[in-house]
């Protein structure tokens, strides 16, 4: 098991699970992404932060945690009773113990679930994107939309590159990358569409990556040989080490 640093202050707790719970406004989440980029210490608190996080909730441990918590003297019966939504606020080192603890009772989610899943969670994360070079006046909605993007604001991207693909149906890299942040937000039927636009586009510098979001899709459904004859046409290493994980037959 990873360790947990032992205390992160409540307050920079408060700060991540507002962002990671989308509660800023743009122009907070835009600052506080600045200071991860200025601060290698913050960064890392946050980074433990959020693989915590996304551990208690993906296995719907946050519930039971507050059945676990009474058993430790730290807590204060002032926490104990908190209606914070996360009870583990105090200690992660107690974090920690009490998902080692429920992961010995069998109900750790990385050791059940659906693999293939589990294998799109591992191997998925959004194209980060082009260089923002906003100095090009012919495309600046274009590049306006990719700052969006590569904030992590995918609706805005999307209502933006939208508009452009009215007039540049065929274009392959707006379609690339609309299909980019569909797929971030979870539209998978809409990325799919777009992605199979960019394949269609014979020559595509973005038909390797193409081929390879559509094989994690069909992975994610479980449709194990549309996902390998998909990741079998891409080139990118990923493609490759993915099916290494697949399956032969």
């Amino acid at each position: 098991m990873d360790k947990y640093p032992k205390y992160i202050s409540q307050e920079k707790q408060e700060l991540f699970e507002r962002y990671l719970l989308n509660e800023m406004d743009k122009a907070e989440q835009l600052a506080f992404l600045a200071k991860l980029d200025a601060d290698a210490s913050l960064n890392a608190e946050f980074n433990e932060f959020k693989k915590l996080f996304s551990a208690v909730e993906e296995a719907s441990l946050h519930e039971r945690m507050n059945e676990y918590h009474k058993t430790f003297e730290t807590y204060s019966s002032k926490e104990a009773t908190s209606k914070k939504r996360f009870p583990f606020r105090i200690n992660y080192g107690i974090a920690a113990s009490v998902i080692l603890l429920l992961s010995l009772g069998g109900i750790w989610y990385f050791n059940g679930g659906n693999k293939t899943e589990k294998l799109f969670d591992e191997f998925y994360s959004p194209d980060p994107g082009l260089p923002t070079v906003m100095g090009d006046t012919n495309n600046y909605d274009f590049y306006e939309a990719m700052v969006a993007y590569k904030h992590g604001d995918y609706d805005q991207a999307i209502e933006k590159w939208k508009k452009l693909l009215v007039t540049k149906q065929q274009n392959d890299t707006l379609n690339y990358f609309l299909a980019s942040a569909q797929m971030a937000i979870g539209d998978e039927k809409a990325a799919n569409a777009g992605f199979l636009k960019v394949i269609a586009n014979k020559g595509s510098v973005f038909e390797d990556e193409a081929y390879f979001y559509l094989g994690l899709e069909a992975l994610k459904r479980g449709a194990i040989p549309e996902a390998k004859s998909l990741l079998e046409l891409s080139k990118k290493e990923a493609s490759k080490e993915l099916l290494n994980h697949l399956p032969k037959k």
